[in-house]
């Protein structure tokens, strides 16, 4: 059984999830150029899917169709407590945005990969293309505020002495974690 180009273009960006493939690295394992593959990529025709450029990654994504339905299962998925390893990267992504999923294991010890994926897909965070670097910027967003009732960053907690972010982050993951058990208490 053949797959066509097209197929194989959408089986490797699914199996990419958000991170996508640089184009240079697509057109080579499917053998055509970057021309041929923005062609490609206009031939794909599905409901809800779309394959979209950013800088250079090709990235399948939901078309905005799938909005208001991704939203509700955010909002949904929200309601699930985070583990602590996701409480974490988020403390590390609120107190020094943008950062990089590298910079987050420098902090961390470990990789966070999952952890970040978790705050992406519940909605706490976002990340952007940074075009003087391959790295994905990680960012809280509106919704980070809005579930964790603050107006602004600079309302997240601070420490007494400015120059401690550890004990910032620290102070900020034992107000995350304790707004968790309230919540659940409720």
């Amino acid at each position: 059984m053949s797959v066509s180009k097209l197929g194989l273009l959408e089986g490797l960006l699914y199996s990419l999830g958000d991170e996508g493939i640089e184009v240079n690295q697509l057109c080579e394992l499917l053998e055509l150029t970057p021309s041929q593959l923005k062609d490609l990529a206009n031939e794909y025709d599905r409901e809800t899917l779309q394959i979209i450029f950013y800088g250079n990654k090709c990235i399948l994504t939901a078309k905005p169709i799938m909005h208001q339905y991704l939203e509700k299962l955010m909002i949904d998925n929200m309601n699930t407590k985070l583990s602590q390893a996701a409480l974490e990267t988020l403390s590390i992504i609120a107190y020094n945005q943008p950062v990089t999923r590298s910079d987050i294991e420098v902090i961390r010890g470990v990789n966070s990969d999952a952890s970040v994926k978790t705050l992406i897909a519940k909605g706490v965070v976002e990340s952007k293309h940074n075009d003087q670097s391959r790295s994905q910027l990680l960012y809280t967003t509106d919704y980070f505020l809005n579930v964790f009732g603050l107006t602004s960053l600079d309302e997240l907690p601070k420490s007494t002495n400015e120059e401690n972010e550890q004990e910032e982050m620290d102070l900020f993951f034992s107000s995350m974690n304790e707004k968790q058990n309230n919540e659940e208490q409720s």
